[in-house]
């Protein structure tokens, strides 16, 4: 039986989830709460996708029930309150990166998944993709790491209306916005999954005029080398991942949120993540992740769940330091 779902928000990424949701046999969705002003848009969504019930009240959604789990995309400074409201109304939760805002509260919201019973995930592609099980392998035969960085640039199509003065969430530091959360955190995933958490961290941020980080580099030390991290959504760049030891590299060509082209160059040799549960495999980004947790909310598999709490919180408590340690 697939995971049935509740999708709060009528955001970009659950306009591309519920667009892909067709090819995910591991999960329905059953409802969609929004916002009152959202209502048209959610009602035209429903219709598209056929989905039994749309709201525009969080209670009401709730206590209608018909679904397991809720998946929360709102915007950033929302999800730390959905969450709290989905779990005490006794549900599973799947939420959007960045989790939370600091990890207090990230570690508030998962002690009360324990006290209910409940299974509390972050909605980050990499951590689940063949891709970054083929890195992790290839990674330990480059021997003692040297050098890496890892980048995801993107010009935002709401950068221009930022230029006139339209100020969207993810332009607002009121809304937890910036290219730090928004952007950089696939870079962190993926170089902490990779490496490990740094000994040390700092954020180097270009700021719009409303002091907003519109772009920023993330220094990452590790004793012998420093890692960074680069993101921005005023402008595009050629993203990627590079990481080097003495036995060679390991590559990432394209936005490190899909890791579309991924490969390895150990003695001269190169080795491409082509398989076909890797890039070449006809599933969304996406997909990997919802397959992920639907087998771990019907098996209640506590390790699984466990495990990517962990890096969830690493997540969180880097991002903590690069707040404190800001340079500019």
């Amino acid at each position: 039986m697939p995971l049935t779902l509740a999708v709060l928000s009528t955001s970009r990424i659950v306009d591309e989830f519920l667009a892909n949701v067709g090819a995910m046999p591991e999960v329905s969705v059953q409802a969609i709460c929004c916002r009152p002003q959202s209502r048209a848009k959610a009602d035209a969504w429903a219709a598209r996708y056929s989905i039994p019930a749309v709201y525009t009240d969080e209670d009401a959604c709730y206590a209608a029930g018909g679904f397991d789990a809720v998946y929360i995309g709102t915007a950033n400074y929302l999800h730390y309150a959905a969450a709290k409201r989905a779990l005490n109304a006794g549900y599973h939760v799947i939420l959007e990166k960045p989790f939370t805002a600091t990890t207090a509260e990230a570690e508030e919201l998962y002690a009360l998944a324990d006290a209910k019973g409940l299974m509390l995930l972050e909605a980050i592609t990499i951590p689940y993709m063949p891709q970054y099980a083929f890195l992790k392998q290839e990674a330990a035969k480059l021997g003692t790491i040297s050098a890496a960085s890892a980048s995801f640039c993107s010009h935002s199509r709401l950068y221009d209306d930022y230029c006139q003065g339209i100020i969207h969430p993810v332009f607002d530091p009121a809304c937890q916005g910036g290219a730090l959360g928004d952007m950089n955190v696939y870079c962190l995933h993926l170089l902490v999954g990779l490496l490990g958490m740094p000994k040390t961290a700092e954020y180097r941020p270009v700021r719009g005029e409303n002091g907003i980080d519109v772009a920023g580099l993330a220094l990452l030390n590790y004793g012998r080398f420093t890692a960074t991290a680069l993101a921005a959504k005023d402008s595009n760049s050629q993203n990627g991942m590079v990481l080097q030891g003495p036995g060679g590299h390991l590559v990432v060509e394209g936005n490190p949120n899909s890791l579309p082209i991924t490969y390895s160059l150990l003695g001269g040799v190169r080795d491409e993540c082509t398989r076909t549960d890797g890039p070449a495999a006809p599933r969304h980004r996406m997909a990997y992740e919802f397959a992920e947790f639907a087998r771990i909310i019907a098996e209640h598999d506590t390790a699984a769940e466990a495990a990517a709490r962990r890096q969830t919180l690493q997540i969180m408590k880097l991002l903590d330091i690069l707040h404190q340690n800001t340079v500019g």
